[in-house]
Formats: C-alpha cells, structure tokens, sequence
C-alpha cells in the first residue's frame, strides 16, 4: 500500500514528465503556429461595430468572447506562451549535466526563454499606439490603437516637418464613352496614336511645362450683338475697381465694400431709356409645396411677411447671404450660402426650419414636423442690399443715360460719355466708363510662364468621325477635353505618390530643459526613456502635419539578451565544441600513450 508521501512523489514525478515532454513542446509550437494564422487571417484590434459589419453579430460576438479579434493580447495566446517557455525550462534542467560542452545547449535555451519572457512582457506591459502633431505644436500624450489616451512622462516637440517629393509624373487618359474603356496615351509629340477598337486617332502637337491661360476680350462685330462696358471706379485719384459689364450675361458687379451695385442695361427704344425710374430691386422668393395635393405657392420672401396657404401660416423670421456670417449686416455679406428662416404654424403646432438655396434638400435630411410641406428659395444672383446704385443704360442711336439712386429713389440722371468721369451722389467716389464693345468676346491664347514643371499643358489633334480639332488639354484641369462628338475625352493629370520621403525634426523636452534632438524618417525613430517614435505617415491634405507611431515595450531588452545569447550558443555549437571536442580527444590519447 502507497504511503501519503509517495503519492505526492509520483503525482510531482508525472508532472515533471509532462514539462519535460518534448511532444509538449512540440504541440504548443503547433498551437501557436495557429494562433499566428488567425492573428493574420483575422483583423486585429477594430471596433465592435466593424466586426458585426463584417461578419455579422453571432460571429462577431463569438470572435469577441474568444479574443479571436485581439490574439497576441489575449489571455490563451499568453497562456501557451508561458507554457513553452515553462517547458523549455524544464528541459533545460532535466538534460543539464554540468559540463562545457553542454554551453552551447544551455545558451540556445536560455534565449529561447528570454525572448519568449521578453515578448509576454512587452504583451502586456508594452504600448503601441499612434500621435498626429502639427509644426511648431508640442504632445503631451498619445493615443492607443482603441482610441485610448495615453500620457507621455515628458513633452515631445515638433520643430518641423519636412516632405521631399519627387518630380510630378504627368499621363494623358483617354476615355471612349459608348465602350466604357480608359486607355493612357504617349506623350511624344508628332506621333498619331490610334485609340483601339475606335474611330478616333490623337496627336500631340505641342507641350508647355508651365502653361498659363490668357483671356483677352475683343470685339467680334460692330453690330450690336452683345454690347458690353469696361468701368472704372475711382475712390480717390486712382482706380480702385475695374472690370466689363456685359449686358447679356454679367451686368452687374456689387461692392459691398463702398455700399455701391453697378449695373450696365442695353434697352432697345426711348421708351425703355425712360424706364429709369422704374425701381425693381432684386429680391428673395419663397416656393411652398404641399406633396399629397402637389400645390405650390411661390410668395416674396421679405422679412416679416405673413403668408395663408392651404391651411398653414408662414411668415418669414430671417434671411441670410450667408449662414455662417448671418449676424453681420447683410450689406457686408456675400453669397456664399445664402437662406430664409420661416416660421410654420399649422395643426401640429408652430416650427421654424432654414431653407437653403444651395441645399434644396436641407429639410428632408433633418427631423420635420410638417413632412407633408416642402420648402424651396431662391435667391437671385444680381442681389445686394447696398444703399447706392449706379445704372448705366445704353441704346441703338447713341442713347446713354447714368443714373444714381440711393434707397429706392432716383436722385439723378443724365447723359454719360465715354473717357468721362462722374461723380457718384456725394459718396466722394468717381465712375468713368472707358470702353464699349458692341459685340464682346474673349479670345483666349496659351502662354509659357517658365521651364519648370508646374502646370503642364499638351496641345493635341483629335481626328475623328467629324474631322479633326485641335484643343489644349491642361494637367489637373476640372473638366476633361471633349471631341465634338461627345463620346472621346481627354484628361490630363499627376499619377501615383509625388511624395518621396517625409522627415519630423523632433525634439524632447524633460523637466522644462530640452534633452534630446533627432530628425527622424521611417526606419530610423528617436528613442528616449523606453519610448520610440517612428516617422510612420503625414496628411496629404495638411503638409504641416505629421503623423508618428509611438512603442513603448519593457521587454525589449529581454528579447535582445536573448538574441545574443542565442548568436553565442550557436557560435559554441558549430565552432567551440568541435574544437574543445578535438583538443580532448588529443590529451586523453597523449595520456593513453
């Protein structure tokens, strides 16, 4: 019968066994082998709602509960690592026996064993996360891969952040329409190049690395086509405003600035010249419509107002040539996003909502009371709410006539000439109008600003079904160049990263003294007090910003001791204990003789 003591020495007895196991050893190195697949395989570290878009909510949660989402942090992939390391252990002091030749056994182990440490350490102890910081601005903390904030035991500095790019690299895209196919052109010159399966061949006639567009305006005809007015406004002795006045397209210009609109009409009779008079000031309207009965009320849109429509109330409470800018007076706004705020009273009780002219859709986006009504504005484009206006009015025969109307009156009016100048009411402002255009045009010309590559410019031919066109096609332009047909474009812009390297000019101050300086780029961090900060990305938008990747792992050191400790071991194995073996082997046969 087994006595109390030699069951507690056969129960330790299979323990050792089970540590000193090789088949042990063999079997956690396999399970961590898998557990670095699924590491990999499996996103690492994401937000819970990622995993459920992913995978959907029953096996995001399972991931979640097995730490699948988070491997090399989680507590089974710790386990198997302190598991071998035990194992290695074990081994290590089961095969000893206490000779040299043994060294180089022992070493192998021991790193093995001090890497594994060092890497449980760095596990669960260490920190990795990310920090944006911009020139000239200094962080006290950064933030983990989660989010987390962590601090930084001193203040990390950037003094600049400097990008080296390298020469833009420009390529001519084709696009055929009714084929759906892109193609990228040579852009040598003088060389017809066919687009495949297509009528349409492209040549390159000429190319400017620096183009600029000139736009001259000219006189295209001495009838009265499209007459136009080139002004000048004086404040003082010399001119401080100028431009055309197009009756046909842009005849007006508002200086909010002076509290003054200019407007430039081309009447067709006497009549309409004594129409001066007539004052018509731009203004805001209000479109009401209701969905179910699709009615719809159009109403001026004056600040006050009250309107009655199909049961509801509206009266407009504000109005804005810019929402952001809507407590400045509206003279000194411009029309950036212009508004009106309307108050609705129906059975529902009242609401107010903004109704934008840029945003049709603003009210359908945000909670409504009154879904059924659909609110719509529109804003002129010639609006102002300057007090000061100058009317220049032209007609067949000679006729001219200058008007200045303050408020909503005609203060004066009389005939103008040209190369004249006439004051404005007693503003202490001077109006001369020096040229007239019958019929104006622009006559545009591609210039060469200089031989660097800044904006570069291809002077192509594009022949097709409708003949041949010449057009230039500018790089980084907004649209792309047409062929007359419609179905052949032509764009022109930079391909790839221009970014060749970006470096952060860091600096550490600790204890209000600076201790360390160090331009970093990647693959080469400063280091300081278990901290390293790696050159890791930048905003292609904010040149000024630099983003880094912060580590800080205690178990570093371990890792590295194992490292040599390793190296050395392996220089023992092949290359001491042959030696010591043969040195040996040569005394004890000196002896034996």
């Amino acid at each position: 019968m087994l006595s109390k003591k030699n069951v507690v020495q056969s129960e330790e007895g299979l323990l050792w066994s089970f540590f000193t196991s090789v088949k042990l050893a063999v079997a956690l190195i396999f399970l961590i082998a898998i557990a670095c697949g699924l590491g990999t395989f499996i996103v690492q570290d994401k937000t819970p709602e990622e995993y459920k878009a992913r995978f959907g909510d029953s096996l995001a949660s399972f991931l979640q509960l097995t730490q699948f989402t988070q491997v090399f942090h989680s507590y089974w992939f710790t386990l198997l690592l302190v598991l071998l390391a035990t194992n290695l252990v074990c081994c290590t002091i089961d095969r000893w026996r206490g000779t040299l030749l043994q060294l180089g056994f022992i070493l192998t182990h021991i790193s093995i064993i001090l890497i594994l440490t060092g890497s449980i350490i760095g596990l669960w102890f260490g920190e990795k996360g990310v920090l944006w910081i911009a020139e000239g601005q200094k962080a006290e903390q950064f933030n983990l891969r989660n989010g987390t904030p962590r601090p930084l035991p001193f203040e990390l500095h950037l003094d600049s952040f400097i990008t080296e790019k390298h020469p833009p690299k420009y390529d001519l895209l084709s696009y055929v329409k009714d084929q759906h196919k892109e193609k990228f052109l040579y852009t040598e010159l003088g060389k017809p190049q066919p687009i495949p399966k297509s009528p349409y061949v492209v040549t390159i006639k000429d190319y400017i690395p620096d183009a600029a567009l000139l736009e001259e305006a000219i006189n295209t005809s001495e009838e009265a086509k499209n007459p136009a007015i080139f002004v000048q406004l004086y404040g003082s002795e010399n001119v401080a405003v100028e431009g055309w006045l197009v009756a046909k397209d842009r005849n007006w210009y508002v200086d909010r600035k002076r509290d003054l609109k200019l407007e430039y009409r081309w009447v067709e009779s006497s009549e309409e010249l004594k129409k001066v008079n007539v004052i018509n000031p731009s203004k805001p309207t209000l479109t009401v419509r209701q969905k179910e009965k699709n009615v719809s009320q159009e109403f001026q849109a004056e600040v006050g107002r009250s309107y009655t429509w199909e049961g509801y109330n509206l009266k407009v409470l504000d109005f804005t040539l810019d929402f952001t800018q809507r407590t400045r007076p509206l003279k000194e706004q411009q029309p950036n996003n212009p508004g009106i705020q309307v108050e609705l009273d129906g059975p529902q009780g009242k609401e107010n909502r903004w109704v934008f002219a840029n945003f049709p859709d603003w009210d359908e986006m945000h909670p409504t009371k009154y879904k059924e009504l659909k609110l719509l504005c529109e804003i002129p484009q010639d609006i102002s709410f300057v007090s000061q206006q100058v009317r220049i009015l032209q007609g067949p025969n000679d006729q001219r006539l200058l008007a200045y109307i303050k408020g909503d009156k005609v203060v004066e009016s009389f005939p103008w000439e040209l190369e004249k100048k006439y004051n404005i009411g007693d503003s202490g402002q001077q109006i001369k109008v020096t040229k007239f255009y019958p019929s104006f045009g622009v006559k545009q010309s591609v210039v060469k600003r200089s031989d660097e590559l800044k904006k570069p410019a291809l002077y192509v031919e594009i022949d097709g079904p409708r003949g041949k066109i010449t057009d230039w096609v500018f790089a980084e332009a907004q649209q792309a160049t047409a062929y007359t047909d419609g179905n052949l474009f032509l764009l022109y812009k930079q391909m790839g990263e221009n970014i060749k390297d970006w470096k952060s000019k860091l600096r550490i101050v600790d204890g209000g003294k600076t201790v360390m300086e160090k331009t970093i780029e990647v693959n080469d961090p400063l280091k300081y007090k278990g901290y390293a900060f790696y050159q890791a990305s930048y905003d292609p938008q904010n040149e000024k910003l630099s983003g880094l990747q912060v580590a800080r792992d205690p178990g570093v050191p371990l890792v590295y001791g194992g490292f040599f400790s390793l190296c050395f071991g392996i220089i023992f194995i092949f290359y001491i204990k042959p030696l010591l073996r043969r040195r040996m082997s040569a005394s004890g046969m000196q002896e034996g003789t």
